[in-house]
């Protein structure tokens, strides 16, 4: 891991998580992967994700805004194996007080994700590094 990832995920809050999800999954309607926290902004550095089952679902991560910032997308009927999403050390910032929800277009793919972030405060008292 580099060490700026590394300090980031330290000094601010690890929200990194994984999960998998099967073809009978309907995220069709948003899923929170990363919860909201106010005062907070998630920064994304890194998703990957491992497509098991193909269909054609367009696979969406964006924020919970109602018009919201997408971190990324992975096309309808994306090949088997891996597909990596890296924004690097510092991340790609989200809407501050918004989650990272997980969405598709359709049910019926198959896989799993893990995904790399920290929340970061943007309102209120912070400590300099």
């Amino acid at each position: 891991m580099p060490d700026q990832l590394r300090t980031n995920l330290q000094y601010h809050e690890d929200c990194s998580t994984s999960y998998s999800f099967v073809a009978a999954t309907d995220f069709t309607t948003a899923s929170a992967r990363i919860a909201a926290k106010a005062g907070f902004t998630i920064y994304v550095c890194k998703i990957a994700y491992m497509v098991n089952v193909v269909n054609a679902a367009l696979q969406t991560w964006q924020d919970s805004e109602s018009t919201p910032i997408i971190a990324a997308s992975a096309a309808a009927s994306a090949a088997l194996g891996p597909i990596l999403f890296d924004f690097g050390p510092n991340g790609f910032a989200l809407t501050e007080g918004a989650s990272l929800n997980h969405e598709m277009s359709a049910t019926g793919g198959g896989g799993s994700v893990t995904i790399t972030a920290y929340y970061k405060r943007t309102t209120g008292k912070q400590v300099p590094l």
